[in-house]
């Protein structure tokens, strides 16, 4: 269901005033929160595409520059449900508009009976699951690429990480340091271990698998070949 206290961004393009007085009525009728704005041309469409983010396209099919269904390429059009209208009884009409993009075709003399505003609820919600999915798409499509990501930082940042703290064991075995020299090591163990600490943690938010090797814990990405 709607929300019907929020504005319904809506765009009409179409060129007959009377008609549009009529659809205007029966618009505000169903949905009085409206949010209506009116273009009489293709090329008045596409300014108020470039302007402005609609969530209903109500379009007719015969306009002075051109055919209707032609604007359905234009970008602002993707997160629009859309109603094309018509008075032309041709029967490819139809077929021509939703292939183009719209969501639903009706001709003009439907929009005065009970089924239209049904069908302006359907379509409205029809483009909200759209876009909820290929919002979840992308949000998935952006954790995959974080997890390899992560992966790479991970192999990128331990092996130099192993070899600072390895050099710096090498050094204390060795012996003979003075204070500044094992404070100095000491910063440096410290440093590396904080920065491990980061790496983990950035792992343990992505929600990689952990897995322990020996003592010392790390991350497995899923998807990645099993260690031995």
């Amino acid at each position: 269901m709607l929300e019907r206290n929020t504005p319904l961004v809506t765009l009409v393009v179409e060129d007959d005033l009377s008609f549009l007085k009529i659809l205007e009525i029966r618009l505000r009728g169903w949905y009085p929160n409206l949010d209506l704005t009116v273009a009489h041309s293709l090329s008045k469409a596409r300014e108020w595409l470039e302007k402005k983010d609609f969530e209903l396209l109500i379009l007719d099919q015969h306009l002075p520059d051109g055919i209707g269904s032609t604007l359905l390429s234009h970008p602002g059009c993707n997160k629009c449900a859309v109603m094309a209208l018509s008075a032309d009884d041709s029967p490819e009409l139809p077929g021509n508009a939703v292939r183009a993009g719209a969501t639903h075709f009706l001709g003009k003399r439907q929009i005065t009976e009970p089924l239209f505003t049904p069908l302006l609820e359907a379509i409205l919600a029809r483009k909200q699951l759209e876009m909820a999915i290929v919002e979840r798409q992308l949000s998935e499509s952006r954790l995959k690429t974080i997890k390899v990501l992560l992966a790479t930082l991970r192999h990128e940042i331990n092996n130099p990480l192993g070899a600072v703290l390895g050099g710096t064991y090498l050094m204390r075995s060795a012996g003979k340091l003075g204070e500044s020299q094992i404070e100095a090591l000491r910063l440096i163990e410290d440093s590396s271990h904080r920065i491990k600490h980061v790496l983990e943690r950035l792992c343990e938010t992505a929600d990689l698998e952990e897995v322990t090797k020996g003592t010392e814990k790390v991350f497995h990405v899923p998807g990645d070949d099993p260690w031995s």
